[in-house]
């Protein structure tokens, strides 16, 4: 079992990465404050595709590390100025 970390550590060691943590069950209806790290990676989707295999019934959050930048395209939407014409 990996080592407890609390979430400052976490970021002192994967800056600006996406961390998957197992939680306590104590953490489960909280904020929670640390855990262990399961996985790390830069690349979001990486860490979900690797995550689905390993984190097979274990409560875990994902955590960025880095600071929210306002760049950051999570969602493209666009608003049609017309309705679209069905056939």
């Amino acid at each position: 079992m990996q080592p407890i970390l609390t979430i400052a550590e976490i970021k002192a060691q994967y800056p600006d990465e996406w961390v998957l943590l197992a939680l306590n069950n104590s953490d489960v209806l909280e904020r929670p404050n640390g855990g262990s790290v399961l996985l790390h990676s830069k690349d979001y989707l990486e860490l979900c595709y690797k995550a689905s295999e390993i984190a097979k019934n274990v409560v875990t959050t994902i955590l960025f590390t880095g600071e929210p930048t306002k760049n950051r395209k999570w969602l493209k939407s666009t608003i049609l100025q017309e309705k679209p014409k069905t056939i």
